[in-house]
């Protein structure tokens, strides 16, 4: 892994176990109306827990509409590694996490979402 790199399923109909542990999990709805308030629920790991103990954690995960910066959630090993975020949107996206463990690096996982008048 080079430094800085960026990791996502090598192949999303395989999934590696590492690789459900680290992308990020994003839900949400899948269409939602312009300029209203709605809820996105990260998740590190999809069906699968990443570890959070001291010696193996998620540092934080951001999210971005497009490459907006809309919010970050720091962790601590002896929290949860998941974060519920209430957000409006002004048109259609990619909502983007970025989340990092200390270990393995930067993750990133996506959710396309449309925006109705």
């Amino acid at each position: 892994m080079a430094l800085y790199e960026v990791q996502t399923f090598s192949d999303p109909e395989n999934k590696t176990v590492h690789e459900q542990k680290h992308v990020p999990f994003i839900q949400a709805p899948e269409k939602v109306k312009k300029g209203e308030y709605f809820q996105v629920s990260i998740k590190m790991g999809e069906g699968i827990d990443h570890p959070m103990e001291p010696g193996h954690f998620i540092q934080y995960v951001d999210l971005y509409a497009d490459y907006y910066h809309l919010e970050r959630v720091n962790f601590t090993p002896e929290t949860k590694a998941e974060a519920v975020l209430t957000i409006k949107l002004e048109k259609s996206c990619t909502l983007r996490a970025f989340e990092l463990c200390n270990l393995h690096g930067q993750w990133e996982g996506t959710f396309d979402i449309i925006v109705e008048e």
